[in-house]
């Protein structure tokens, strides 16, 4: 007989100060969503495996149920692991001021490019679950953009977290049936949970609109946003990084939860 393994929130850490920051995130969100946390690392110069699971453990405090250590190449490492320890969200605490280093945003997006579970931007320091209790939800006119919905519904449900959505202005019939669409189906959604939300409609440009979603959230002191990753990279995008690239590293520090624009996502259980 197969046992499902107990869902886990997947933690990354390159065992820097900074590091804890993604840690305590993972530990009040686990609070919230009732879900055990597994620490992982990158082993990016060949170091003994055992080695650095045990770094992990004493890193880790007695916070992680399990320790995993992610072998080149990252990516496919990442894919194979998030079945194996069943984890239905990853959480990193990025680097800015190097570039090239693992965890720049702009190396972390790659490594989560083809990711089935959200993925979670952090660097400022929390210390409870009321930092989440404002979630914003930037939607557009995309099919795909529906995706983000029931996260937000989760933190809404688990936190009583107060969920604020803001949408675009489009002008093509086409995109504002869509985007019509989209609405419908969040009131309908919120309304089955009994979510407290509101629907803002701006001025704002689709492309534009997860960026306006920072700067409301810094304005009313939200604690998270909730975005679409780009599905297809243009040239411009591998050198200079997708559109996300730019909000995840907002100068208020405001965590950004990026989700994939696929229909294989996997959802929690609850």
């Amino acid at each position: 007989m197969i046992i499902e393994r107990d869902q886990q929130i997947l933690v990354f850490t390159d065992f820097t100060k900074n590091s804890k920051i993604a840690l305590n995130h993972a530990v009040i969100i686990g609070k919230i969503l009732e879900k055990e946390i597994t620490i992982a690392c990158l082993n990016n110069a060949s170091e003994n495996e055992a080695e650095l699971h045990s770094r992990l453990k004493t890193f880790a405090e007695g916070s992680a149920t399990e320790t995993v250590v992610l072998n080149k190449d990252y990516s496919k490492s990442f894919l194979e692991i998030v079945p194996k320890i069943n984890a239905i969200l990853a959480i990193v605490s990025y680097r800015d001021d190097e570039k090239n280093h693992d965890f720049h945003p702009k190396n972390l997006l790659k490594l989560f490019k083809k990711s089935r579970i959200p993925y979670l931007f952090v660097n400022k320091d929390i210390e409870d679950a009321d930092f989440y209790k404002k979630i914003i939800l930037p939607i557009d006119s995309t099919k795909e953009s529906k995706e983000k919905v029931l996260w937000a519904s989760y933190f809404s449900r688990f936190n009583e977290a107060v969920i604020k959505v803001i949408t675009p202005k489009v002008k093509d019939e086409y995109f504002v049936r869509q985007l019509n669409n989209n609405q419908k189906f969040i009131k309908k959604i919120f309304a089955n949970f009994e979510v407290d939300f509101e629907i803002v409609n701006t001025s704002e440009k689709e492309s534009t609109i997860d960026m306006k979603a920072v700067n409301i959230a810094n304005e009313e002191k939200a604690g998270l946003v909730i975005v679409l990753a780009t599905k297809s990279y243009s040239l411009f995008d591998y050198f200079r990084g997708p559109k996300e690239l730019q909000t995840i590293l907002n100068q208020w520090k405001i965590p950004v939860m990026c989700l994939n624009p696929r229909d294989d996502l996997y959802v929690l259980c609850d």
